[in-house]
């Protein structure tokens, strides 16, 4: 082109080309930079030798590295991987694996954050080539799944105590439901020995082995209350208290019983922490964690920690027992709460004490959970509903109702004389109604004992006014006793009613209240306070 003349029209057009080629591309690489800046997942642009040529955002946001930290450096060189040496050496074998196959190699790993948290993350690599087939780059996609496994590993641990609580409660059910039975008949076992005591005189050849026999059978009741214990068909005497007191007390008696090679320390906070409970029950628990972390101990020495701390806003109460013992494998974590599993030999343990526990703690409204490891020692953690301190302390102790079952002077008559005051006793269990009918006959009433609701109810239809009490067990078949106390109530809404029950709760003392029923006796105190029971049911007419 001669100097001075302008560029050809064929130079103009391709100039021009050039330009809108150029805009193009700008455009496409501002599209590509937006689309691949704000791609929900992380993407990393690696060279063939694996070289990081771009990368968009982190994996998690907040936590951005400097590019200069990135860019250039071999993928698996990068912060991401620092201190983890077996993910530096599986980085250029998955490239490798990448490189062989069309389809992406996944994978699920762990990276390190800016911050040097370790999290976890979901990655696929591909590799792509160009027209000849030649590889060109790699295109590493991730997505950050900490939170994801949180929440299974959460959703799993909650599934494992849902099955555990479910496992329990059957066993529980079963449990409690042998132990009413057995209750009753060993109630008819104490109550007939104590009657047959009460016949022979006091030096008569057969008091000694029918004291045997007792101090058996109040043996097997022990074992039964803790059965129901575990089942949660245990009475309770709930009231709003702090627990530091009864902590320490149970600390102190605990002190005197334990080997002088056991430090036993607590740690409590200055302000009262009160919760609802039964103190009794409450430090039941603490008896039998501490026991079994004394029996954990290494050798019989060491050291135990009772604490106690508020959580939650102060919603919950945390107390704890630590051991520095054996501590526990998996396999006996699994199955520490259940009844009868027990790691100590034959004869040295009934495998009752930790089950009785989580029945307590679950009855008061609570969790109990366990942190061990083997070597590691013990920490079992109650949590417990906080209390206000201003609430209703009124005992809910139900009358009469007791676990310790008392001795029976078969010449005793607290009731005075029945004087042929007519009592009805209806109870499905035969032997417990006879030991009923016997005990009120002794004090001078006159007695008729059904096993039937129904054939009860039947004599009470022809006969309204023939009975001056009716003293009914509740946990019936058929018809339970506030069934047939409900029906009762149009042909003779004046009857004094004794409500008996292996097991009262707060439901089925305020059902009772409901009918009119005030005079409420525990099964196990049937010998002490049943004539009691009717004399003032009678007094109230």
């Amino acid at each position: 082109m001669p100097p001075g003349s302008g560029p050809t029209e064929r130079e103009q057009a391709l100039a021009e080309a050039l330009a809108r080629s150029q805009h193009e591309l700008e455009r496409l690489q501002r599209r590509f930079r937006s689309a691949f800046g704000h791609q929900f997942q992380f993407m990393a642009i690696l060279a063939p030798d694996g070289r990081v040529l771009d990368f968009n955002a982190q994996l998690v946001p907040g936590t951005e590295l400097p590019r200069t930290a990135i860019v250039g450096q071999l993928f698996w060189h990068t912060p991401w991987w620092r201190d983890q040496p077996e993910m530096q050496a599986e980085w250029p074998h998955r490239l490798a694996a990448a490189a062989a196959s069309p389809a992406p190699v996944v994978s699920e790993d762990r990276y390190t954050s800016s911050t040097g948290q370790t999290r976890w993350a979901s990655a696929a690599v591909h590799a792509v080539r160009d027209e000849h087939g030649v590889l060109d780059c790699y295109i590493v996609q991730a997505t950050d799944t900490t939170e994801q496994r949180e929440a299974e590993a959460l959703k799993t641990a909650m599934e494992d105590q849902l099955r555990e609580t479910q496992k329990l409660q059957a066993i529980g059910t079963l449990a409690g439901g042998i132990a009413h039975d057995f209750n009753n008949i060993l109630g008819a076992i104490i109550g007939n020995v104590a009657l047959a005591r009460g016949m022979l005189d006091a030096g008569h050849a057969a008091q000694q082995p029918l004291r045997r026999v007792k101090r058996a059978s109040l043996r097997a009741r022990s074992l039964v209350q803790q059965i129901l214990a575990f089942s949660r068909q245990q009475p309770l005497a709930l009231r709003p208290q702090p627990l530091q007191p009864v902590v320490l007390e149970t600390v102190a008696l605990l002190k005197s019983t334990l080997p002088a090679d056991v430090q036993l320390n607590t740690r409590l906070p200055a302000a009262a922490l009160w919760v609802r409970c039964d103190a009794t029950q409450i430090q039941q628990v603490l008896m039998n964690l501490c026991t079994n972390a004394w029996h954990a101990l290494h050798g019989g020495r060491g050291r135990i920690e009772v604490g106690l701390e508020a959580v939650g806003d102060s919603e919950r109460v945390h107390l704890w027992v630590r051991d520095d013992g054996m501590g526990m494998d998996t396999a006996t974590r699994a199955r520490i709460f259940e009844p009868f599993f027990t790691t100590k030999s034959t004869g040295q343990g009934t495998g009752l004490g930790l089950s009785v526990v989580h029945g307590i703690v679950v009855s008061h409204g609570g969790t109990v959970a366990l942190d061990s490891s083997p070597g590691l020692g013990s920490v079992f953690h109650v949590h417990l509903p906080s209390a206000d301190p201003q609430a209703d302390a009124e005992s809910e102790v139900v009358s009469g109702y007791s676990t310790v079952f008392g001795a029976f002077d078969a010449g005793d008559d607290d009731a005075g004389e029945g004087r042929g005051r007519h009592v009805l006793v209806l109870d499905d269990d035969e032997s417990m109604g006879l030991v009923s009918a016997e005990l009120l006959e002794r004090a001078g009433y006159q007695v008729s004992v059904f096993n039937d609701p129904e054939l009860a109810l039947q004599a009470l239809r022809a006969a309204p006014e023939a009975c001056d009490v009716l003293v009914t067990d509740f946990n019936m078949s058929g018809r339970n006793g506030l069934d047939v106390v409900r029906e009762l109530a149009a042909m003779r809404p004046d009857l004094p009613v004794v409500l008996s029950s292996g097991y009262f709760d707060d439901a089925l003392v305020a059902a009772a209240r409901a009918l009119g029923v005030r005079h409420l006796l525990g099964k196990e105190n049937t010998l002490d306070h049943l004539c009691q029971r009717v004399a003032e049911a009678l007094a109230e007419r």
